[in-house]
């Protein structure tokens, strides 16, 4: 018996494949997110005879850093990452919701065409 409903047949199959889409999505904006990290600030070189923090750069072994440059590294070192943390919430959330769609996707497909939905009533 053909299916006397084509167009949502369609439908059904394009609606089960939004979860997977939009795991891989999320996954690809998560790691989006860990690249967007923004660095530790640049290290600024004391002048000659003003005060040091007693660090030097790590590219530059003559470069004394100054105090407030050290501090500005050193709050960029102990602060949470936000841009990292969004990022592992959504690969996550990505991968939980990919694997989803995907088994809803499969449980369908092994359902069959041989199924016939139940009527209320009947």
């Amino acid at each position: 018996m053909p299916d006397a409903y084509p167009m949502w047949s369609d439908c059904a199959v394009k609606s089960k494949m939004v979860l997977p889409v939009l795991g891989v999505a999320l996954i690809l904006l998560g790691v989006l997110a860990f690249i967007l990290q923004p660095g530790p600030p640049d290290p600024v070189c004391a002048e000659g005879g003003a005060p040091t923090s007693g660090f030097v750069a790590e590219d530059d072994p003559n470069c004394a850093i100054t105090i407030a440059s050290y501090d500005e590294i050193r709050d960029y070192e102990a602060s949470p990452k936000l841009f990292r943390i969004a990022g592992l919430i959504l690969v996550l959330g990505g991968v939980v919701v990919g694997v989803v769609g995907l088994i809803l996707l499969l449980v369908g497909r092994s359902r069959g065409k041989g199924a016939t939905p139940s009527t209320p009533g009947g």
